[in-house]
């Protein structure tokens, strides 16, 4: 890292002149970003896309649907959604349009509703609905459904973004200029946060182009960006100053800071990298989506942070020390945080067991853990689409299809009208089942055999929506007693699927996603710890300090969800809802790097220490009073911009900000200050074992 750090010293003009160009780029692009982002992400190519695709071939069935909900009195309403529906079928390209009078059990309480196929979730559907809307005195009429919702999510996430920076970046900036002192060297950081949230965003323009980027994307990179530009910006220029006042030139301690700080934050951003690329192996486009987002975000943090960042420091340098506004006491607080670092040193054991009776016991609520796949409950309460939903579900959430079961047969004959007819009366039977609807139970309420009804073209006509003669497929539509996304719904479809049968419908798409997450999150987080394990082994030449940051990562980890349960689904600080299936494996994906970070800046440090002396707690205390005021002004800038997304209303970034600045917080206070400095003191010179002996590195620096 030394030759790079003096080349780009050298080309410290022409770097910063680069990344000036690209960023203009960039910037066009990246606030063009948004109005790429589509849908919630929650599809993956399985079972349940099949079906899907065979519903639509064969029984014309639309792939979306706009809810029109009507209010009001029964008669008026009927007449209403009559008129309606005769509109509806004017919209050119719309689909299947369906009322009261091809579904009776759309009308009923004094509400009713309209179902409008639609090929895709465009807005310019929600419009064209929108502009045949004429309600008449004595009705109401509002819109909910897929489309509305996924809308509203993506406007509701912008929003979000920007309240959040309002209270986030402000008070960011203020514990910048506390920490430095100055306002440029305060500005600083939060300049290379956009950097990085513009080479993210900027880039994810045109991946977007290629793949569906989930609407949450845009609120995750930034997050990462934030998080990632300010950390290692502020590691960057503490070893920058402290290099000066030692008495280097700019110039050489912009070219020290990169063979140092430089080497440090290109192994932090490998680990948050890992941490994120794990993200890939669940096979759920939201997952895929997040990580490629993210990591396009920690790609332009380490190339900004080792290029970027020392170029600007050496053109600025002299500038970082004008206009004090915070007098400087490096010095003083160097020894308050060498007194605590002696004092837990002094009682090791002690220490530990404190700091695991107070993380030990948040685990405990981790079995009420109970995880949603985000939809309308996900929006603010106050939008109408999800109030709109929400009184449909009401009135009508227990007449809907749960899950569609197909049986394949030759239905020309009444060999296979007959497996149909056995398919439905034992569905009909199966406890776990409400209502079943088939072209045998359609025929048997009409008094009739389905063999009877099939014998006749105009009967097969009849049963065209149910059964595809020609390819011999029939569908079976099954309403089940329990919700969709309970575990019930998910192991009644396993088992039909265990007997030979596709299934499709909500509750299938529910299990499939689950299962694919809990499938797969063991192979990720171990891939994730493996290669983190690997990363820390070569950068520190330890067996022993990769194998504690990963415990002690865990730790914390575990009592961050078990105090997640706490404030969301108990109800006693924000109000009750389910953990969103999201939150937790984003907080794991983005905390796990995150702290690597602040583990590789504050070991790294010791470890030159280490080298130095020889004395594992002097290693220590000096590691830890060189690091703490960054590492800790670094988190408590986290806590501040991530904590912020908790005034916002998509339920599901307010769990991900929470978690995340929780985590930070229990990471920089609790492991850093007290586990860490304890576990070091423990096992002494342990700590820096490694096969063979070690050999010094050829810098040496304090």
């Amino acid at each position: 890292m030394e030759r790079f750090g003096q080349y780009v010293v050298r080309f410290r003009k022409t770097i910063s002149l680069l990344w000036l160009i690209l960023l203009i780029v960039l910037g066009y692009f990246a606030v063009q970003l948004p109005d790429q982002l589509k849908g919630n992400g929650f599809t993956r190519d399985g079972e349940f896309q099949q079906v899907e695709r065979i519903l639509e071939q064969e029984f014309k069935q639309d792939p979306h649907q706009i809810i029109v909900l009507f209010e009001g009195n029964d008669e008026v309403i009927e007449q209403e959604m009559i008129r309606h529906v005769t509109a509806f079928r004017t919209i050119e390209g719309v689909g299947q349009v369906v009322g009261s009078e091809e579904n009776p059990e759309a009308l009923k309480d004094g509400k009713g509703y309209v179902s409008v196929g639609i090929p895709d979730i465009e807005p310019s559907w929600v419009k064209a609905v929108q502009d045949k809307l004429d309600p008449q005195e004595g009705s109401t009429i509002r819109l909910t459904g897929e489309p509305l919702i996924v809308d509203d999510l993506n406007t509701a996430s912008k929003n979000d973004l920007v309240r959040a920076e309002l209270i986030g970046v402000p008070a960011a900036m203020l514990v910048l200029l506390v920490v430095f002192g100055t306002p440029l060297a305060a500005v600083l950081p939060l300049i290379m946060g956009l950097v990085t949230f513009i080479f993210g965003a900027g880039t994810l323009y045109f991946i977007a182009g290629q793949q569906e980027l989930s609407i949450f994307v845009l609120n995750a990179v930034a997050m990462i960006s934030l998080a990632l530009g300010i950390d290692f910006s502020l590691l960057y220029v503490n070893r920058f100053r402290e290099e000066r006042t030692a008495g280097r030139s700019i110039t050489a301690a912009a070219e020290v800071s990169v063979a140092t700080a430089g080497r440090s934050i290109l192994f932090s951003g490998i680990c948050v990298f890992v941490g994120l690329a794990g993200l890939l192996v669940i096979d759920v486009d939201v997952f895929q989506a997040v990580a490629i987002g993210t990591l396009v975000s920690v790609l332009g943090a380490v190339i900004s942070a080792v290029t970027l960042l020392p170029a600007l420091l050496a053109l600025l340098g002299s500038g970082l020390e004008k206009g004090r506004i915070f007098k400087a006491d490096s010095e003083q607080g160097e020894v308050r945080w060498r007194k605590l670092a002696r004092f837990v040193m002094k009682r090791p054991v002690a220490i530990t067991l404190f700091s695991l009776l107070l993380l030990l016991p948040c685990l405990i609520p981790l079995r009420d853990l109970e995880l949603n796949i985000p939809q309308a409950s996900a929006l603010p309460e106050d939008y109408e689409s999800r109030l709109a939903f929400e009184a449909w579900e009401k009135t009508f959430g227990d007449d809907g299809t749960d899950a569609v079961v197909l049986l394949k047969a030759d239905f020309q004959t009444e060999q296979g009208l007959e497996q149909l007819e056995a398919l439905t009366t034992r569905l009909e039977a199966d406890e776990g089942v409400r209502g079943v609807v088939s072209a045998s139970s359609l025929a048997e309420a009409n008094g009739l055999e389905v063999t009877q009804v099939a014998a006749t073209e105009q009967g097969k006509q009849q049963l065209a929506s149910l059964i595809a003669f020609e390819n011999g497929i029939a569908r079976v539509n099954v309403n089940l007693t329990g919700d969709p996304g309970d575990k019930a719904s998910q192991e009644w479809v396993r088992e039909i699927r265990e007997q030979g049968y596709q299934v499709g419908g909500p509750a299938a798409f529910n299990q499939e996603i689950y299962d694919e997450i809990y499938s797969k999150m063991p192979l990720a987080l171990g891939l994730v710890l493996l290669a983190t394990f690997i990363i820390l082994l070569f950068a520190f030449r330890s067996i022993l300090i990769p194998i504690k940051a990963i415990l002690m990562n865990l730790l914390s980890l575990g009592a961050t969800f078990g105090l997640l349960v706490i404030l969301f689904e108990s109800g006693w600080v924000f109000p009750a809802e389910t953990i969103g299936i999201l939150t937790p494996v984003f907080i794991f994906s983005l905390v796990f790097g995150l702290s690597m970070d602040y583990e590789v800046f504050l070991v790294s440090r010791m470890e030159e220490y280490y080298e130095e002396t020889g004395d594992n707690d002097i290693a220590t205390e000096m590691g830890l009073a060189k690091t703490s005021k960054i590492i800790t002004s670094a988190a408590l800038i986290m806590i501040v911009v991530t904590g912020a997304f908790a005034f916002t209303g998509v339920s599901p970034i307010k769990q991900l900000g929470v978690g995340i600045a929780l985590a930070i917080f229990i990471d920089a206070t609790i492991i850093r200050m007290f586990l860490v400095p304890a576990l070091m003191k423990l096992f002494g010179h342990w700590n820096w074992w490694w096969p063979g002996g070690r050999t010094k590195r050829k810098i040496k620096v304090h």
